[in-house]
């Protein structure tokens, strides 16, 4: 092999002090140092004693694989990165972790997934000061992917600026932390960070946020899986979970209580969770079921009529903004309690606004899906949206619905659209 002087080598503008530091074994303010610890590499690697070398030499050792990892995660990472920017599969149809894990068997499924959300990140140009500090080993691959995911779960859902403010906070203060302190300070700026001013960019980053994640299998075989919820979904879900996850005692003949529910509540949850997705997917004609999740949400009138800034509190606890309100209060999804000045119930619920079950197979077969020009959406996948709002009185008929998708109902409540609806059509106007 060929050997290259450092002059010869393009550094593209990196320290040349911290490269001879870091690669030839001598920085020029620190004197001689031992070279290489070849000899105790050897003996290390072979399992041999190591009692014939001096402690002072061992300690030099000790420094230097220190360093030959971080070297190493850092390669990793850059080699990584210009497969992923070439767009290569790994052989076999693997994902890229476990290629990486069947590489190095000795990898954690955590460091592997670090590796592969650095390489990812690496090569676009927001991060280019944070790829410089990870390849001079400023910053730790795990702490520049602590800082790339508090960058991505929380972009759409906070203010530009302040986003901007905690990412440089967090590239500046890396180098000084320990692992544990840093990833303190991340979920400090993530309770920092607030939301945009505008309520509909807020609702729909939040959407555009929430995901469901499955881990690898533990040796038992269990499955763990993890869930981040925009407040709407959260309350959706545990207005479902709720009444199936209550404790459910062993009783006698005579409905007294003989033992109590040995489950733990996190394993009631489970069990509802299970038996909704059941009830869903595998119902039969003849078994109880719901059009929508009733969630019963507190909105203050003036704040529902959209003449007030506010939001709904929802008897779950999750704060909905008052736009996600008004559009699920077209369907059944929702049941309002309308508190007026005083806060005096106006209205609880009306039964009026809930679309029977007959009168949601008319609207299928009138729409035939999402009503929206243009849209393809499935009837089973729609709401059904009152064309003069619910909450301004509109009727619960047939000539007051549309089905609408998700997005479109979203869209229709945003830009305050209109409809001619007739007992065969219902046509938007723009």
């Amino acid at each position: 092999m060929e050997s290259v002087s450092l002059e010869e080598l393009d550094l593209e503008g990196a320290d040349a002090d911290w490269f001879e530091a870091n690669f030839t074994g001598r920085a020029a303010s620190d004197g001689p140092r031992f070279g290489e610890p070849v000899e105790v590499k050897i003996d290390a690697l072979l399992g041999k004693p190591l009692v014939r070398h001096a402690s002072d030499l061992l300690s030099h050792a000790l420094e230097h694989l220190a360093a030959v990892r971080a070297q190493h995660e850092v390669m990793l990472v850059n080699v990584l990165a210009e497969l992923v920017a070439r767009g290569e599969e790994p052989p076999g149809g693997l994902r890229v972790t476990d290629w990486l894990r069947t590489l190095d068997p000795g990898l954690t499924a955590g460091a592997a997934k670090d590796l592969v959300t650095v390489a990812r990140a690496v090569t676009q140009p927001r991060w280019s000061e944070l790829a410089s500090r990870v390849t001079m080993q400023h910053v730790t691959v795990a702490k520049a992917a602590r800082i790339i995911e508090f960058q991505e779960r929380n972009e759409r859902v906070a203010d530009p600026a302040e986003m901007t403010s905690a990412v440089q906070d967090l590239v500046t203060r890396a180098p000084d932390l320990i692992h544990e302190d840093f990833t303190g300070l991340v979920r400090q700026h993530t309770e920092q960070v607030r939301p945009p001013r505008d309520e509909e960019r807020l609702d729909e980053g939040r959407r555009a946020s929430r995901g469901l994640w499955f881990g690898a299998p533990s040796r038992s075989g269990m499955v763990p899986m993890r869930a981040v919820l925009d407040p709407e979904a959260a309350a959706v879900i545990k207005s479902a979970l709720d009444p199936l996850a209550t404790p459910c005692p062993s009783t006698d003949g005579y409905g007294r209580t003989v033992a109590a529910d040995p489950r733990t509540p996190a394993k009631r949850r489970a069990d509802a969770l299970l038996q909704v997705i059941e009830r869903g997917v595998a119902a039969g004609e003849h078994l109880p079921t719901t059009d929508k999740a009733k969630v019963v949400v507190t909105i203050d009138h003036d704040v529902l009529a959209g003449t007030v800034r506010g939001a709904g509190l929802a008897m779950s606890g999750d704060v909905l903004s008052s736009s996600t309100v008004r559009r699920l209060a077209c369907d059944a999804a929702i049941i309002p309690m309308v508190l007026g000045t005083r806060g005096e119930p106006l209205d609880v619920g009306r039964e009026r606004r809930l679309v029977t079950k007959g009168l949601r197979l008319a609207l299928w077969q009138r729409d035939g899906g999402c009503s929206f020009p243009g849209c393809t959406i499935a009837p089973q996948w729609t709401d059904a949206h009152h064309v003069q709002h619910w909450s301004a009185g509109g009727r619960t008929s047939l000539l007051n619905l549309a089905l609408l998708c998700r997005r479109h109902h979203t869209h229709v409540h945003r830009h305050d659209l209109s409809a001619t609806v007739t007992t065969t059509s219902a046509t938007w106007h723009e």
